[in-house]
């Protein structure tokens, strides 16, 4: 199949069914696989509630999303009729983005190594990358609930095309920002980006690619947050946005170890293990960069761009609120990887059916565990 037809596929899935079964949204709302409080669809619509009835947004710890997401989502709902379609619509066509993005870094990442090993590397073509993620059944379900998580995976996205294919790394700089402003959690990735950066870079000039796209990230952020000082004068946002996901304020079963560990934890014990937790969140993500960093006198033995993913990896299993899209944006990158990583990866049958077996059992434990109370909790969070 061509790579139009499978954007149009996909594109199609994601359309129509939302369309025809506009409940499906608020259904998976409620699935703790799927989603969070911090990411969750439901938590934009109490949003648009609070704004029309002139509540403040961020009385009652309701709504997670930043001010100038909120704000830009309420003047597309209310400038425009069907909103529900149009959400839907946009969801869609930011997932094919998605998707026709990976398939440009598909081919970078070929070429780019195909340059280094100074063998041809024939990798999967772009429509099998693109099929991987929007046939992937993982963020199909991501993208019908109308996961915030989605434009997320795009700046990700976006900031990869805007360092490797488009040698833009100052524009990456501003995507990761807005990401960060958006779910907190990608600031991490900024130690593998800046190591991407200077890893690809023609010529390598810490000064440019370190120090400068540093200060454009942060002006990036700063810049961001002052906005929305602006137009919410409160402070009230940034704890109900970033410091509730820090201190995971909302404990609520998903596919996380921190809500059920904090359900049981002694009070005293709750303040240090919270912080063990955010530092157990990141502290890999340094070793990695390292590890895999393309270093001037043996650029063959380090791949920058496997470090990003495999950091990103990281981030989704260790953060607070993880969800299974999460895990579907790793899964999609891995054809990119074909001719270097896969090679080397060890029971990967074995690995690949154990990982479709728990998350066929997924629901099954959650409705076990947590509302039959017919299997060990800790089972449940396996």
């Amino acid at each position: 199949m061509s790579l139009p037809k499978v954007l149009f596929a996909g594109a199609a899935i994601r359309l129509v069914v939302p369309t025809l079964f506009p409940q499906i949204t608020d259904v998976l709302s409620t699935t703790a696989e799927v989603s969070t409080p911090v990411d969750s669809f439901r938590s934009l619509k109490e949003a648009f509630y609070y704004l029309d009835h002139g509540i403040d947004v961020y009385d009652g710890a309701m709504v997670h999303h930043p001010p100038l997401f909120v704000a830009l989502m309420a003047t597309l709902r209310d400038l425009l009729p069907y909103s529900e379609f149009l959400f839907s619509l946009l969801y869609t066509i930011t997932d094919v983005g998605i998707a026709f993005k990976l398939t440009q870094l598909n081919t970078w990442y070929n070429e780019y190594h195909s340059q280094k090993s100074g063998r041809k590397l024939a990798g999967v073509s772009a429509s099998l990358v693109a099929a991987f993620y929007l046939f992937n059944p993982l963020l199909i379900l991501t993208n019908w609930l109308h996961s915030t998580a989605v434009f997320t995976y795009f700046l990700i996205v976006e900031l990869l095309v805007q360092a490797v294919v488009d040698k833009n790394i100052h524009r990456g700089a501003i995507a990761l920002g807005v990401a960060s402003y958006l779910s907190f959690n990608p600031i991490y990735l900024l130690a593998p980006y800046l190591g991407l950066a200077y890893a690809v870079a023609p010529q390598r000039q810490w000064k440019d690619q370190i120090v400068k796209t540093l200060v454009i990230f942060f002006f990036a952020v700063t810049s961001l947050l002052l906005i929305s000082l602006a137009l919410y004068p409160l402070a009230d946002f940034l704890k109900s946005c970033y410091w509730s996901v820090i201190l995971f304020e909302k404990i609520t079963p998903n596919l996380g170890l921190w809500w059920y560990i904090f359900t049981e934890m002694f009070e005293f014990f709750t303040l240090l293990y919270k912080g063990i937790f955010n530092l157990y969140n990141f502290v890999f993500v340094v070793p990695f960069t390292l590890r895999f960093f393309e270093y001037a006198n043996d650029k063959k033995a380090g791949d920058s761009f496997f470090a990003f993913a495999l950091c990103f990896l990281w981030i989704s299993f260790s953060k607070s609120y993880p969800i299974i899209g999460d895990l579907g944006f790793s899964i999609s990158l891995l054809p990119i990887f074909r001719n270097t990583v896969i090679p080397h990866a060890k029971f990967l049958p074995i690995t690949s059916l154990m990982l479709i077996t728990c998350l066929l059992l997924s629901p099954y434990s959650t409705i076990a565990g947590l509302y039959w109370a017919t299997e060990i909790a800790t089972f449940s969070t396996v």
